[in-house]
């Protein structure tokens, strides 16, 4: 079965389907072959080259860096507001309702930050 190519001005098929399209070549090919190699433009067929792994730049490395510090950064404060409101935020009512001293309060705001320090 022949597959109907549309190739790039660099011999790559740019385009492949079963039917006829405006540009398209009929190719005796298989997908696979297709899609692993290029056509010269005396009609020769080579095998494309491997793609190259490419190192991030500094600045996508610094950019990375920053959201993983983001991400880290919310997880904390949302971990931080949970055990405030569970440990901390009753101690605050029971002052204020004189069942407690400030400083008890205060003492369990401390000890939940100690837990969950900035990244």
């Amino acid at each position: 079965m022949a597959l109907h190519v549309v190739f790039t001005e660099d011999g790559l098929p740019g385009w492949i389907g079963p039917e006829p399209r405006d540009g398209s070549e009929a190719v005796e090919k298989d997908l696979a072959f297709l899609t692993a190699h290029r056509r010269t433009a005396k009609g020769a067929w080579v095998k494309r080259a491997a793609a190259v792994a490419v190192a991030p730049s500094p600045e996508e490395q610094a950019a990375a860096a920053e959201a993983e510090r983001a991400l880290t950064q919310e997880a904390r404060d949302a971990a931080l507001r949970a055990a405030l409101a569970a440990e901390a935020d009753p101690m605050f009512f029971k002052w204020q309702r004189e069942e407690c001293r400030k400083e008890d309060w205060l003492d369990a705001v401390a000890a939940v930050k100690a837990r969950y320090p900035n990244p």
